[in-house]
C-alpha cells in the first residue's frame, strides 16, 4: 500500500487521499477526524471483480458493517461522485477484497487496485 494525502492547511478544508495498491487490510482514520466523502474514484487494475468498502470507524475490522460497498469489475475504472456527501461521524476507513457483503478479507490478485477519496 502507499497512502498519500494532501497538505492539510486551515485556509483548505478538501482533503485528497489517494492509495495506490487498496487491499484486504482496512486502511485506517484517512482524515484524522470526522469527514464527509465526496467522490470516489476507483481504478481497479486486478484480474478480479472487487469491492471497495468505506467505514464510520477509526479503525476497521473484518467484522464492521461498511457504510458503502462499491462494485468495480476487473480492468475498470469507476467514479462515485456524492453531491451532498456522506458524513462520517467517526473517521473513514476503507478496506478492497473480493467478497461483497460486510464479511470478506480476500485480497485482490493480478494487479493494483488504487482509490482516491475527496473529503472535506
Amino acid at each position: 500500500m502507499a497512502l498519500t494525502g494532501s497538505p492539510r492547511d486551515v485556509r483548505f478544508r478538501d482533503i485528497l487521499v489517494v492509495e495506490s495498491a487498496l487491499t484486504g487490510t482496512a486502511v485506517s482514520d484517512l482524515a484524522g477526524r470526522p469527514a464527509t466523502v465526496h467522490t470516489i474514484d476507483i481504478n481497479n487494475a486486478s484480474g478480479t471483480a472487487v469491492y471497495v468498502k468505506l467505514y464510520n470507524v477509526t479503525a476497521a475490522t473484518v467484522s464492521d458493517v461498511p457504510i458503502i460497498i462499491i462494485m468495480v469489475m476487473n480492468g475498470t475504472q469507476r467514479i462515485v461522485g456524492i453531491p451532498g456527501g456522506i458524513l462520517f461521524t467517526e473517521g473513514v476507513s476503507m478496506r478492497c477484497v473480493k467478497e461483497g457483503g460486510t464479511a470478506g478479507a480476500t485480497n485482490p490478485t493480478g494487479g493494483n487496485v488504487g482509490v482516491s477519496l475527496i473529503m472535506s
